[in-house]
């Protein structure tokens, strides 16, 4: 429930800012992709938006929800910015850094051949990790206001993992 709050106050913002700004002055980017981790295993879905602050830095939160896998589920929240060190009209190439909150649930319901022995039972455990990201990414033009995005960055923290992520961000 509190990831969905996240998610939708995110949403609201990057619709105001929109709004607020006229289209050829925007410094809005959004969009949605994909991303893998390594210690977390699955594939997992991210939206991602991206504040053009100055030439040189970006602001880019995102929130990405991991497929479900072996009674676990994944979430992470990241809060980076951009530190761009090279950008033309077609591509953007910029280093990574910033925090993450990495959030995971296990949930286990009873119903199995365990109930045999243990007469049925129920665990769920959950909780979170904070760590900083550092990585690479990188945006290429596809065309005037479509951006294919990519990025590599580490996390660590409690939950060290490694994660890869492509995606399209559409520049408001």
């Amino acid at each position: 429930m509190k990831n969905k709050l996240i998610l939708v106050i995110a949403t609201v913002l990057s619709v105001f800012f929109s709004l607020t700004t006229k289209a050829q002055d925007s410094k809005i980017l959004a969009g949605a992709g994909l991303k893998y981790a390594t210690d977390i295993s699955t594939m997992g879905i991210e939206a991602k938006g991206v504040y053009l602050a100055s030439d040189t830095w970006e602001i880019a939160p995102a929130f990405t929800y991991y497929f479900k896998k072996n009674n676990v589920n994944w979430s992470t929240l990241d809060f980076d910015a951009h530190y761009v060190f090279s950008s033309d009209d077609k591509s953007t190439f910029y280093a990574i850094g910033g925090l993450n909150v990495t959030f995971w649930k296990f949930k286990m319901d009873g119903g199995s051949e365990l109930d045999d022995y243990f007469g049925g039972f129920d665990l769920d455990a959950s909780g979170s990790d904070v760590g900083v990201n550092i990585g690479v990414g990188s945006r290429f033009a596809i065309s005037d206001k479509m951006y294919f995005n990519a990025d590599l960055k580490y996390t660590i923290g409690n939950a060290n993992y490694l994660s890869a992520g492509i995606g399209i961000l559409y520049h408001f």
